[in-house]
């Protein structure tokens, strides 16, 4: 092999390795990238998941709140709240004690 062909021989292995380098260069970046994205989609459809059972929750604390707000107007609710909390006593009524013995 003369001196000419050696340097081509060299130039053309060079340009083939860079190449292969580059190429898996740019594989390894575009699966970083991947990896990355797959795990940020992960995790935000844990937080996804997550959302959805606390609005649950908070849809049945609504209703629950709903419903006592309705019996806030009651007569019979407010006597009764009345009674537990405030000692209500109507006209003609006995007030019972109760005292836990020994």
């Amino acid at each position: 092999m003369t001196g000419v062909q050696a340097t081509r021989k060299t130039i053309r292995w060079g340009r083939t390795h860079m190449i292969l380098w580059i190429s898996l260069v740019m594989l390894g970046l575009l699966f970083s990238l991947y990896a990355i994205r797959f795990l940020e989609i992960r995790r935000l459809n844990h937080n996804l998941a997550t959302l959805k059972s606390e609005e649950t929750l908070a849809f049945a604390m609504q209703q629950e709140l709903r419903s006592r707000l309705a019996l806030k107007d009651d007569p019979a609710t407010i006597e009764l709240s009345a009674r537990e909390q405030l000692g209500l006593i109507k006209p003609g009524e006995e007030k019972v004690i109760f005292i836990k013995g020994e």
